[in-house]
């Protein structure tokens, strides 16, 4: 045990998350030791608070609470875990807000194991570390290229706050259950929820639900 990197691997499906551990305990490079695995954000933060691990492994397509939503109630709560997110979305806003909320690293399902190892490596070492495939864009964004992509642009505008209601509202809920979830009044959520639909320049919850699944926030099912 000493001397590992102790890791929470967080992700709704459960063939994955198997296979994950199976390869990364079996590391010699960076010997790993997985002390955790959550199929959902809130297991995934009672996890992180239990084992207090180097380093969180996190999906953020996840039934429930999402990978940033995670990520954002993570800092909050303070606890300073790396987080190194592993996902299929390659949608350079969804990267932008992944690392505004407190993230350490963005990795691809679609990279190779050695691609993983040093992604880890470099965020349980307090680095920071970007897929390759999309360092450029995140680059050429900071340099200040204008190419517009008006619907992430619109979506990068929004607060924090304003995308976790989007997200719960494309996924079925009532401003009441959206309040219940968020610990916050119906009022406030109905306020987010209309901000949010001015700076969208959407006015129905159909148009909302296509905006949301081309953001990667909620899959077609």
């Amino acid at each position: 045990m000493n001397g590992k990197t102790r890791i929470v691997i967080a992700d709704d499906h459960v063939v994955l998350r198997v296979g994950l551990r199976s390869f990364l305990e079996e590391q010699e490079t960076l010997p790993i030791d997985v002390v955790g695995e959550a199929s959902d954000g809130h297991a995934a933060i009672a996890l992180v608070e239990k084992t207090r691990p180097d380093l969180l492994l996190l999906d953020l397509s996840m039934e429930g609470l999402g990978g940033l939503e995670t990520i954002l109630e993570l800092r909050r709560r303070e606890l300073k875990v790396p987080i190194l997110v592993l996902t299929q979305h390659a949608e350079s806003v969804i990267l932008r807000r992944v690392l505004e909320a407190g993230a350490n690293g963005y990795i691809l399902k679609s990279a190779r194991g050695e691609e993983l190892v040093s992604a880890l490596r470099a965020v349980a070492r307090g680095g920071t570390y970007i897929d390759p495939s999309l360092a450029a864009s995140l680059v050429s964004r900071a340099l200040g290229d204008s190419t517009p992509a008006s619907e992430e642009e619109a979506y990068a505008a929004l607060t924090p706050r304003e995308q976790q209601v989007l997200k719960l509202v494309a996924e079925g809920l009532s401003n009441k259950e959206i309040a219940v979830a968020l610990d916050v009044a119906v009022k406030t959520v109905m306020a987010h929820r209309a901000n949010l639909m001015d700076k969208l320049g959407i006015r129905n919850r159909s148009k909302l639900i296509r905006f949301a699944m081309r953001m990667g926030l909620i899959t077609d099912e």
